[in-house]
């Protein structure tokens, strides 16, 4: 009988984590399970989701498939925040935020001294990161000794994940492959180089290089990729995003009336929020009475970015509201009670969001905020109820004002016919090519 292909998945972020890229993982680790691989994940330590991060989804845990081993491997790190004032001392204490933030300064003054001295160790510019790689070298080649891997797959960021796979590779001799969620040293929001040490650039080249694999999120990622490591341009690949059936909700009847407009996702500062709140200010006098913006989900990564960002909402009232994280089982119910949704996108062509897909996916009719040439307008193309605009009030306006006439006239067979087109989209069948990239990467 032949044995199981074994995959190592090495994803920093994994539930009961909720940050960014969360979803591709998860999905990512049942599309291999689905294809007959066993997968052992490994991650980080939940004690660091808990004290440091501060922010978690418990209900992702559950759509963990049953057949995957997950090993947490601790994170040394001296900035989590012990239990025990008397051992923080009272400064510490009493202006948590504070001291946070000066520690984060301090931290980024010794890496860049570092490097001006000694250079970096391995190249990698999330260097508070870096402290993972030893700890999960050493776990994966502790259980290859039992059993041996076919293949090791690492997601970044943090991109220390990608030095661990091929530190892995070298040692075990086994192909390992990376996949971006997120570029490294290239800024998706000006398409340039980030500005990074000549060591960090060098060791993204060596890793690239020898990757059996390098998967991006969209093609003009793998593209510019494919530009920059001409030795390994012909492994360069795009695996979109998608959306996951269970956070869409069955088609019913458009409603009449007021409208609901409603965003969801993990808002940050890079959003395009105060073009979409302009525009809602705009439209809203030419709406039916009680129509509504809302709000939904996280306010930044960390528990500590809610503060700040939370100041910039409009205040709560009759026309807006922020209602809070909605976690990932109840989010077609969310969905359901919206008459159009709102997708603010940051960035170009680099830049497509994994929101814009499930946005596509509900059929009703779409406001997509970003600047021409966006990669999340780019996927709505083809979807017959999107309405794209520019990131300034005025044009956000016209898009919501078209968007409510197409809410007037829509049926529920404009509405199935939209999800056929957005079908193309649903996370499963784009993380099979994932599977099958890697299958013809493994001997």
């Amino acid at each position: 009988m032949n044995r199981r292909r074994r995959l190592v998945y090495i994803s920093f972020w994994y539930p009961p984590s909720r940050a960014s890229g969360v979803y591709r993982a998860l999905a990512t680790s049942t599309a291999f399970v689905d294809a007959g691989w066993d997968v052992t994940v490994i991650t980080c330590d939940e004690n660091f989701l808990t004290q440091e991060v501060g922010s978690i989804d418990p209900t992702l845990t559950a759509l963990v498939p049953p057949d995957v081993t997950i090993r947490r491997v601790a994170f040394p790190i001296d900035s989590a925040v012990p239990l025990d004032v008397r051992a923080i001392g009272r400064a510490r204490a009493t202006y948590p935020l504070l001291w946070s933030a000066l520690s984060s300064r301090l931290r980024k003054l010794r890496s860049r001294l570092g490097q001006l001295l000694v250079g970096v160790r391995h190249g990698i510019p999330d260097d508070k990161y870096e402290a993972w790689i030893d700890p999960v070298v050493q776990e994966v080649c502790s259980l290859a000794d039992h059993e041996p891997f076919d293949h090791v797959l690492a997601t970044g960021n943090p991109y220390a994940s990608f030095e661990a796979a091929r530190r892995i590779g070298e040692q075990l001799k086994t192909p390992f492959s990376i996949d971006y969620r997120d570029p490294w040293t290239i800024d998706v929001f000006t398409a340039k180089r980030a500005r990074l040490p000549r060591a960090v650039r060098e060791r993204e080249r060596a890793i690239v290089t020898q990757a059996a694999a390098c998967i991006h999120v969209n093609q003009p990622l793998a593209d510019v990729h494919a530009e920059l490591f001409v030795d390994a341009a012909d492994r360069q690949y795009a695996v979109l995003n998608g959306y996951d059936e269970e956070s869409i909700p069955p088609v019913v009847e458009p409603r009449s009336g007021p409208l609901r407009f409603g965003m969801l996702g993990t808002a940050n500062s890079n959003w395009p929020l105060d073009a979409v709140f302009a525009g809602w200010s705009r439209v809203l006098p030419s709406l039916p009475d009680g129509s509504q913006l809302v709000l939904a989900g996280h306010l930044g990564y960390f528990a500590r970015s809610a503060v700040g960002l939370r100041g910039s909402l409009p205040e709560q009232s009759e026309s807006f509201g922020y209602v809070g994280p909605v976690p990932k089982l109840q989010v077609a119910d969310f969905y359901a009670g919206l008459d159009v949704v709102v997708v603010p996108v940051p960035g170009g062509e680099f830049v497509t969001s994994g929101k814009v897909f499930e946005a596509a996916a509900l059929g009703i009719p779409i406001v997509c905020v970003q600047a021409a040439g966006g990669g999340a307008r780019k996927v709505l193309e083809s979807h017959p109820h999107a309405f794209v605009s520019e990131p300034d009030g005025s044009s956000v306006a016209a898009a919501m004002c078209a968007a409510a006439d197409c809410r007037d006239r829509l049926t529920v067979d404009d509405i199935k016919r939209a999800r056929v087109i957005a079908a193309q989209f649903e996370r499963t069948s784009a993380l099979r090519e994932m599977v099958k990239v890697i299958e013809d990467s493994s001997p």
